[in-house]
């Protein structure tokens, strides 16, 4: 393989070194994200069954009443706590995905410069092989 071509290909391979680390990050931030989302579930299913178990010992409409209204109160609570751990959540994996973009373009840019810089002293050898410029002059 020509030298240009090892180049090329290294910056291909670098390349694609970025893209798979790109997709890793992004891969790796869905996964706390649904995670979280199950905890949340599961939490909501536990309160639910509660709710149920207490509704049914209830024996007059007060009784029932006055817990439909603290029922009422826990289940707004958690969905403004379920709310702000996702959007907290989405915003981590923003800020990570973001730094972890910025290190790897980061790291793409040396390589393609050290690339170039080892391109340049090819192309200064080629432009002398071809010969100084010759000046043609008249004759007076």
């Amino acid at each position: 393989m020509t030298q240009p071509q090892a180049e090329l290909f290294d910056l291909y391979r670098a390349g694609l070194k970025t893209a798979a680390d790109l997709m890793k990050t992004s891969l790796e931030s869905a996964e706390r994200l649904q995670n979280q989302q199950l905890v949340a579930i599961r939490s909501a299913i536990d309160q639910q069954s509660k709710s149920v178990s207490e509704l049914s010992h209830a024996k007059t409409l007060d009784e029932l009443l006055t817990l439909q209204s603290r029922m009422a109160g826990a289940q707004f609570e958690r969905a403004m706590s379920l709310w702000r751990d996702l959007f907290q959540a989405a915003g981590e994996n923003q800020r990570n995905w973001l730094s972890e973009t910025y290190a790897l373009t980061a790291r793409a840019t040396e390589e393609a410069a050290k690339l170039a810089a080892a391109a340049t002293p090819n192309a200064g050898t080629r432009q002398a092989a071809k010969g100084p410029h010759q000046e043609h002059r008249r004759s007076a």
